[in-house]
């Protein structure tokens, strides 16, 4: 049997030192020594096939070079509560997640921060094709699907029913992963739905459903989904988290221009490459009107979290928020993006 082989230590001074003599005696000169490259740490952030997280693969197939320390490493998933679990148990990073969500994690003492808006607008309230509902008042005893009881959505919607004297105790509620949304409405199960993009133009284009309202028009430029990231993410990795929240802002105003000229193409070809939706759809849901998603002016302003924390306490859907603490807004004030 050969001799067991010691380990050999050599701390960091005498590696460097021995480093250097070497490149000099070969003629290389001090330059010789590597530099001692700090590692690059993988983030996984979680996201489902909407248009509302579109800047997450945008940014992703654009600015990852651009990044200090990190990678982004997008996760698809198929629900809000899948991913919010996941979130929630650190199997994941961080997130592009419901407003609601966030501050209903936050609210239970979950470590999670919001550093920005994902989007402005980006939804809408579809009813079936051959439905008689034109008002609010006309949602009586419906049927209507949301993806999660703690979502923008349901709030919008309570909002939106309260001009006709309803609320969402006036209806069936049914909570359907949005993927799941049109399949259920083509067989009859729902009369309307209230849900992110591209799925209202999904149905809109299969004739399964008719837009009825926008929901830029039941509360203008509200927001929906934020960046959520975990505590301990952001405290390991300050400079990392800057670079990114960088790239995440210039590739908010990119698409914005992008998808309001003749380079939308373009757009809906790479969202194409992080959620399953063919680009005609894409295109309808990203153009038609040119405010129906808004992926600029993404600071986390208190005041548009607050107007959302507002409807939804009013439907009895969240508790208070230390919305102060929540918001983490240091990387966008310090922003060079």
């Amino acid at each position: 049997m050969p001799p067991a082989v010691a380990p050999v230590f050599m701390n960091r001074r005498r590696f460097l030192s021995q480093t250097v003599a070497a490149g000099v005696a070969l003629g290389l000169g001090p330059l010789a020594a590597p530099a001692i490259a700090r590692p690059t740490k993988n983030l996984t952030i979680g996201y489902i096939p909407i248009l509302d997280h579109l800047l997450l693969g945008a940014a992703h197939a654009r600015e990852q070079q651009a990044l200090t320390g990190i990678t982004i490493d997008p996760r698809l998933f198929k629900s809000w509560s899948s991913l919010a679990g996941a979130l929630e148990a650190g199997v994941i990073d961080g997130a592009f997640l419901l407003s609601n969500l966030g501050m209903e994690l936050f609210s239970r003492q979950v470590p999670v921060r919001a550093l920005l808006v994902g989007h402005r607008n980006g939804s809408g309230l579809v009813v079936r094709a051959d439905s008689s509902i034109a008002k609010p008042e006309d949602f009586a005893g419906k049927t209507v699907a949301i993806p999660s009881r703690v979502s923008t959505h349901a709030a919008l919607l309570d909002h939106y029913l309260r001009r006709g004297g309803l609320s969402l105790a006036a209806l069936q509620i049914r909570e359907i992963a949005p993927p799941l949304m049109v399949e259920a409405m083509m067989r009859g199960s729902i009369d309307a739905f209230i849900v992110a993009e591209p799925f209202c133009a999904k149905a809109e284009e299969e004739k399964v459903g008719k837009m009825l309202v926008f929901s830029k028009d039941i509360l203008p430029r509200h927001i929906c989904c934020i960046l959520v990231m975990r505590a301990d993410v952001l405290a390991a990795h300050p400079e990392g988290m800057q670079s990114w929240v960088d790239a995440l802002l210039r590739t908010g105003l990119w698409l914005d221009q992008q998808k309001g000229g003749a380079k939308v193409g373009e757009v809906a070809q790479l969202a194409s490459r992080y959620m399953p939706h063919p680009e005609s759809i894409l295109l309808a849901a990203l153009q038609h009107p040119s405010d129906r998603i808004i992926y600029k002016d993404l600071r986390p302003l208190p005041d548009d979290f607050q107007a959302l924390l507002d409807i939804s306490q009013k439907a009895g859907l969240l508790p208070k928020v230390d919305l102060a603490s929540f918001i983490d807004d240091r990387f966008i004030k310090a922003g060079k993006g």
